[in-house]
């Protein structure tokens, strides 16, 4: 089990935890929620990496959430097949 393995379901939890919450919320949540005692070295930086992976998608999702896929680009004749 890697650094990454351990951290992903924490992290996700947290998030979840504070889905209405500020980002200053979020990060001393997460803050908070790091497992490993002293903040250095490789498991540091596989913690913040993560992270920001995380919160990024949920902004992704945010940001997109309001997002028609579904309507045709162009309207009319032009797009209908011709007989």
């Amino acid at each position: 089990m890697t650094w990454r393995d351990i951290a992903k379901p924490i992290i996700a939890g947290v998030l979840a935890a504070n889905a209405d919450a500020d980002d200053k919320t979020i990060r001393r949540a997460l803050r908070e929620a790091y497992p490993w005692g002293e903040r250095a070295m490789h498991p540091y930086k596989v913690w913040c990496d993560e992270c920001n992976k995380q919160i990024e998608a949920m902004k992704k999702i945010e940001r997109n959430k309001d997002r028609v896929d579904d309507l045709p680009l162009f309207c009319g004749a032009a797009n209908s097949e011709k007989s």
